[in-house]
């Protein structure tokens, strides 16, 4: 009850809620609010006591050193909150509120760089285990995670953790949904192109890569906006000023010349979370890509149409368009093999959803019939429909 009055004090003060001068109109927020303020007298001190003892349920620690933080923060003392806003992700380093405080306290701090080697530490540690978003992803290749809750990305190669790197999102920590919120977009990508520095304004330090938002997903949910790159800045200690872009992820310049040369222009995925779980429910991905695949080689092609979603859009149009092509180029083989390698595979939830939204896998296909042959990437993004997946959308290059 205790830590539970501080916090819905703290929201009513930030809210600006006017409350009573005196205990005598019988309103506790100004108990609370001078508690706060490190003004609380001997009667402030009786209510509170009082009312905390009403309550079993104790407290987990790491919520015990959020609301110090949010004490020290509503008294001035930055320093001390945001050391206890550390110690508190250090207790529970997944989804925790005290990350979000500490981002928005360190640009206020004189010395950001002291914290921020902190919590470099606590997010190498956290994420040296693969996150169980990442289902496949082949050796040596690369894969960019990005986490908006800690302001980090992450890079993978294969499944093990080479570096992470602060960098900063959106303004509205929200996802993105409409052009100029200032929302970074959450959501599974890759990397279209790089934009050549002479084209570049000096506001982007000189490098620049193109994400392919909005993704078939996004357009399926008609998300608007568009312009999301991962770029650099011309300001110094760029990365100790979190939540303060217009959509983009800006890390510092001499990150992002470590960063890019890992980038493979539209072979290399980066995923955006609000938090990336440390725990999630699975779908048989593999082996739903494994009947795909099976079904493709046998020219079953019932089997094979019914892998796909009838919200399915192309370049060619929509599911009927889809189905009339494959049964073209499909049923008059005489054979049709098709090799998959370098698979990457991917789960995105949104937001704090304890559900996987979508999939999308991507690899190499190498096809071959008695008439035709080629190789590229494909892409596939899937959804769970009715308890089934589905490609609800295809790529291939």
């Amino acid at each position: 009850m205790f830590l539970f009055c501080l916090i819905l004090t703290y929201l009513f003060i930030s809210l600006g809620f006017s409350e009573p001068t005196d205990l005598e109109r019988g309103d506790l927020l100004s108990s609370f609010k001078r508690f706060i303020e490190g003004k609380a007298d001997e009667q402030d001190i009786y209510i509170i006591k009082s009312l905390a003892q009403d309550i079993d349920k104790k407290p987990p620690e790491y919520m015990k050193f959020f609301a110090k933080g949010l004490i020290a923060e509503k008294r001035g003392d930055i320093e001390r909150a945001i050391e206890s806003y550390l110690r508190s992700i250090e207790l529970k380093p997944d989804y925790n509120p005290s990350y979000f405080r500490f981002n928005e306290l360190i640009r206020h701090t004189k010395k950001p760089e002291v914290f921020r080697r902190k919590m470099d530490t606590i997010v190498r540690k956290r994420f040296s285990t693969p996150p169980p978003v990442i289902v496949e992803n082949a050796e040596g290749k690369y894969l960019f995670l990005v986490e908006k809750m800690s302001q980090y990305l992450l890079v993978y190669r294969g499944r093990e953790l080479q570096d992470v790197y602060p960098v900063t999102t959106g303004r509205d920590w929200e996802d993105k949904w409409v052009e100029g919120d200032r929302r970074t977009p959450e959501g599974i990508y890759y990397f279209t192109k790089f934009i050549p520095p002479e084209r570049l304004p000096k506001m982007y330090g000189g490098i620049a890569v193109v994400l392919n938002y909005p993704n078939p997903i996004d357009r399926l949910l008609r998300k608007g906006g568009s312009g999301i790159w991962l770029h650099g800045s011309d300001e110094e200690d760029r990365n100790n000023i979190p939540f303060s872009t217009r959509g983009c992820v800006v890390a510092s310049n001499d990150d992002l010349r470590k960063i890019v040369r890992r980038i493979v222009p539209k072979n290399t995925l980066i995923a955006i979370y609000k938090e990336i779980p440390k725990e999630i429910e699975l779908d048989d991905v593999l082996s739903f890509l494994k009947r795909w695949k099976e079904a493709w080689e046998k020219k079953d092609l019932k089997t094979f149409l019914s892998l796909y979603s009838e919200r399915f859009r192309w370049k060619g149009g929509g599911i009927r368009e889809w189905k009339r092509y494959k049964r073209k180029v499909i049923l008059p083989r005489k054979f049709i093999e098709v090799d998959i390698d370098d698979l990457t595979v991917v789960a995105f939830r949104r937001g704090l959803d304890k559900n996987v939204e979508y999939y999308v896998a991507e690899f190499r296909q190498k096809y071959s019939s008695d008439v035709y042959s080629d190789e590229g990437i494909k892409r596939l993004y899937i959804i769970k429909e009715e308890g089934r997946l589905k490609i609800v959308g295809e790529e291939f290059r």
